[in-house]
């Protein structure tokens, strides 16, 4: 069995490629769009189960208070926006004007 002695110097360097692999991986998974890009987080939140071109019909149409109850509805169907994301969201679906880009392209 090798002594603890002849490890040393070894340890530090294995631990630190370690934990590169790990940020790597890390990075490789998509997160989530959060609250300062609420345009991402629309698109990839609504996207995943429906067109964006319902959103598109909406815009210029649906003020903040129905924005707000339709993000609460999708949430509740699983739409991955947090709560904390979710004012961001709602303020920005409700300032946009109709034909706005990303969603209405």
């Amino acid at each position: 069995m090798p002594r603890l002695s002849a490890f040393r110097g070894r340890i530090p360097a294995a631990l630190l490629i370690a934990a590169a692999f790990v940020g790597l991986a890390a990075l490789s998974f998509t997160a989530p769009a959060s609250a300062q890009d609420p345009a991402g987080t629309v698109m990839s939140a609504c996207s995943k189960c429906h067109n964006t071109q319902r959103i598109c019909a909406n815009l210029g149409v649906k003020d903040k208070t129905a924005w707000n109850t339709t993000v609460t509805r999708m949430m509740g169907k699983g739409a991955q926006v947090s709560e904390a994301d979710k004012p961001a969201v709602v303020e920005w679906l409700a300032a946009q004007q109709a034909g706005a880009k990303p969603v209405c392209q």
